[in-house]
């Protein structure tokens, strides 16, 4: 179970749910157009970011709190350390797949997607898992399509693409709250909180994933404590020899 906990930590670094921080005049929007406009507004534009802080990953009744840094570069990859009092593992996520390695078992993986629907029930593309991280609504052009509605905390926006049906609720500022991928019978819900401005960008600093994995229920929630925009990154990664693929 350990294991399995780590690959899900270290595959998504993706806490739970706290107050957006940001208190900007209200305006009310009448339709989707203009609702995305003011969204896209908020939506962090840079070129890299790290991330550090600490992931909380729950599968059924086990719990593992990690320490973890985050670095992404947009478009090109994520990479992802991962420590509890020692060192245990990296991963790097690219747009051809997935890659890690895990030191207290010594074994690693290389492969395409299907590694995120081991961990969360759901497979996500790299584009997604991106977006996600940011507080980005998952596929933004489908959104274009979307309907809107209003609610108690702002506004609903559901869009269909494909078999694919994506719910984005955001506040009355405008900020995602929280995002639900449904696929078939199959769904993944994306909650934010602690928006900070960082750099002239917004950054959720929580984020929690809520899934399902091999019938139990399965929850990755990142709180991250320090963020940095737009500087070089360092991206080790050496898979050692003598460990075992999975």
């Amino acid at each position: 179970m350990q294991r399995i906990l780590f690959l899900g930590a270290v595959l998504l670094s993706i806490a739970g749910c706290g107050t957006i921080r940001p208190k900007a005049e209200t305006v009310e929007v009448k339709n989707t157009k203009e609702l995305l406009l003011r969204s896209n507004m908020l939506w962090p534009k840079l070129k890299t970011v790290q991330l550090r802080g600490s992931l909380t990953a729950k599968q059924g009744k086990t719990n593992q709190r990690i320490t973890t840094t985050l670095r992404i570069a947009l478009e090109e990859f994520i990479w992802i350390n991962a420590s509890m009092i020692v060192p245990l593992g990296r991963a790097k996520i690219d747009k051809t797949g997935v890659a890690f390695y895990e030191q207290i078992g010594e074994t690693y993986f290389e492969g395409d997607f299907s590694a995120i629907k081991q961990a969360l029930g759901l497979t996500l593309a790299y584009e997604e898992i991106e977006n996600s991280l940011l507080g980005i609504p998952l596929y933004p052009t489908a959104l274009r399509r979307a309907r809107l509605r209003k609610n108690n905390e702002g506004y609903v926006l559901t869009a269909r693409q494909g078999n694919k049906r994506l719910s984005c609720t955001l506040n009355a500022q405008f900020f995602l709250v929280s995002q639900t991928l449904s696929v078939g019978g199959e769904q993944l819900a994306i909650r934010y909180g602690d928006y900070k401005k960082i750099a002239g960008q917004w950054i959720p600093m929580q984020v929690r994933y809520m899934g399902e994995a091999k019938g139990q229920a399965v929850e990755l929630s990142f709180e991250f404590r320090k963020a940095e925009l737009d500087k070089a990154l360092r991206v080790p990664f050496n898979i050692p020899k003598s460990y075992t693929r999975l």
